[in-house]
């Protein structure tokens, strides 16, 4: 199977070289006017929630069924075998 394009939510930074660096196409929540697979995000981030203070995920009509993981209840040392899970 081909692989996955995956938004990662803004200041998850880790994350997106981590998949970045296993060849993975990764773009941003934000910017998710393409079809994504898979959507990244964390609660708790304090960077995106300063941003986006409404805690609103706003995703075009191609988006709307998204898996999505929280980094946050995977953890980063498991988010690759999280996603891979899902291919």
């Amino acid at each position: 199977m081909g692989r996955k394009i995956i938004a990662v939510q803004e200041g998850l930074h880790e994350v997106a070289e981590l998949l970045k660096s296993e060849g993975f196409q990764v773009t941003s929540v934000d910017d998710s006017s393409n079809p994504i697979d898979i959507i990244i995000y964390s609660t708790t981030d304090d960077e995106y929630i300063a941003h986006n203070d409404t805690g609103m995920i706003n995703l075009s009509s191609n988006n709307k069924f998204v898996r999505m993981l929280n980094v946050d209840e995977v953890g980063i040392n498991n988010i690759l075998s999280a996603v891979e899970e899902l291919e």
